[in-house]
């Protein structure tokens, strides 16, 4: 099934032409925008697949979308741009709220008119809000970053993560990005990791908490990044450092004791990470989280005591759910950075 990006449109009429589309519209329709959110994509499908997934996103949050799908490997230099929006009813016997979409298509050497592409279609007063797709560029143009508010990426898309988290620290010192990343990986651990903590919060887990020796994570087989942004939450939070990194990682806890961790990839599962087993040497705190499930179910069982179960809301797995929570959302994310240099040395290579 083809997707439409909207009416295809002349890009130095643009401006005259969304105003054509609300002249034209339905009285009981109200254009409305909190930010400005601009994907860039250099997949073939880019258009296709973001096209929907901002609609379905508009019906929670109001924005102006800036869509570009580039090709800069094509030879011919071109752009073609399309306009549309998407409007969603919010309580009935409202109006409808729409969102503005401009999608543009840019070939070979114009794919390096991104920035004044970018700028030139804003909706002034309102932050930038960047989704960067794949690969981020190395030797990043300055001229774009320091003014993005907020960098949305995803790691587990990258085919060099360790090269990709070098030029991420490089785009984050260019400007505003310092405070304002978001990596959508980090974000899909949010209450795996509200989980974890929740079990230390029981005494007997607490007390144990200096005698972990073994960490086991079963993922998805295409989330194992994720894994490891889990492991390093952990390993930063409670001061461990990799001592050597094989199939299985061993680090050293603070006392000198050594943590081995195992990573076993589940090809049936559908959520990033299924399961967490943590052993607290004569003790285990586990979370689960069973197939299709909307919960994690987290355990302990300690000697003498009858084992404690918990349940708690897990995250949705839908890409627009992951990336609402990041539009909805103002924190900074203090603990990703330590988590990446936990586990750094251990990221996956071509």
């Amino acid at each position: 099934m083809t997707v439409s990006p909207g009416l295809a449109v002349e890009v130095g009429d643009i401006d005259r032409q969304l105003g054509l589309l609300w002249e034209q519209s339905e009285a009981g329709k109200v254009r409305a925008s909190l930010v400005n959110l601009v994907i860039y994509s250099e997949a073939p499908e880019a258009i296709a697949a973001n096209t929907p997934l901002l609609s379905e996103i508009a019906a929670d949050h109001a924005f102006r979308a800036v869509l570009v799908q580039a090709h800069p490997e094509a030879k011919k230099s071109a752009v073609h741009a399309w306009i549309t929006a998407h409007c969603h009813l919010r309580e009935t016997g409202k109006k409808e709220i729409c969102s503005e979409q401009i999608t543009f298509q840019l070939d070979g050497p114009a794919a390096g008119r991104l920035p004044s592409i970018v700028f030139s279609h804003l909706d002034t007063d309102l932050p930038l809000y960047l989704w960067w797709q794949g690969d981020l560029h190395a030797d990043p143009d300055p001229q774009l970053w320091r003014w993005v508010d907020r960098l949305i990426v995803d790691s587990n898309s990258w085919s060099d993560p360790a090269a990709q988290f070098r030029i991420l620290r490089e785009i984050q010192s260019l400007g505003r990005t310092r405070s304002a990343l978001a990596d959508l990986t980090w974000t899909r651990l949010f209450h795996l990791r509200y989980a974890v903590a929740q079990i230390f919060d029981l005494p007997a887990a607490l007390e144990r908490i200096d005698r972990i020796d073994r960490v086991d994570i079963v993922h998805a087989s295409d989330h194992r990044l994720t894994a490891l942004q889990l492991l390093g939450w952990l390993a930063s939070r409670l001061g461990w450092s990799l001592d050597h990194g094989n199939h299985e990682p061993i680090f050293r806890r603070r006392d000198g004791g050594s943590v081995t961790v195992r990573f076993d990839a589940n090809q049936e599962t559908k959520a990033c990470v299924t399961s967490i087993e943590i052993g607290l040497g004569d003790a285990i705190a586990s979370v689960r989280r069973e197939t299709g499930g909307d919960y994690y179910l987290g355990t302990l069982t300690a000697p003498n005591q009858i084992p404690v179960t918990q349940m708690l809301p897990a995250e949705r797995v839908q890409t627009s759910d992951i990336l609402l929570s990041e539009l909805s959302r103002i924190s900074r994310h203090p603990l990703f950075w330590p988590a990446i240099r936990a586990i750094e040395p251990l990221l996956p290579r071509p």
